[in-house]
């Protein structure tokens, strides 16, 4: 801790706590608490149109983002992350529409590229005041970015999802 967070406090949000996922094959988890928004209804024509892979929006209760599944982070930007999860899955986590333009900031990462983490570990927090000041929408998709790979894929969830439940049924 620097002199200035220590005179005036720090602004980093603490790391929240590890989330119990009772993992199943194929099961990708919720990285985010909220209403399941389908994907053709997400407002963003790329992830919407299905062009990255079969996509799910969550209209989060909170800046709280956890992992997906169990497996490596393959790509970590301050908004978004890749896995290659333990059962060969491949999910991108994408928090908001158009966030990428504010560079990090309001945003802080709790896991590294290279990581291997457990579905329920914390990625990151994002500050939802600071995405909707700079006018973005807080919307955080999940896309299964391997489909083609796979003989299934299957949303599962609908209405309102916590955090760890199961979002899609792959196999």
């Amino acid at each position: 801790m620097g002199f200035l967070d220590k005179l005036f406090g720090s602004k980093k949000p603490a790391k929240p706590e590890a989330i119990s996922v009772t993992t199943e094959k194929g099961a990708v988890y919720a990285p985010v608490a909220g209403k399941v928004e389908a994907m053709e209804n997400i407002p963003d024509p790329v992830f919407a149109s299905g062009a990255m892979g079969p996509c799910v929006g969550i209209w989060p209760v909170d800046g709280n983002v956890y992992a997906p599944v169990s497996g490596t982070v393959t790509a970590n930007m301050p908004h978004a992350f890749g896995f290659l999860g333990d059962d060969g899955v491949e999910v991108l986590i994408h928090v908001g529409v158009d966030t990428v333009n504010m560079k990090g900031e309001g945003f802080t990462v709790h896991a590294q590229k290279g990581e291997h983490v457990t579905a329920g570990t914390p990625l990151l927090t994002f500050d939802r005041d600071k995405v909707a000041k700079a006018g973005y929408k807080d919307i955080v998709m999940t896309i299964i970015t391997n489909a083609d790979d796979l003989a299934s894929v299957e949303v599962v969830a609908s209405g309102e999802v916590a955090v760890g439940g199961k979002l899609f049924q792959t196999a």
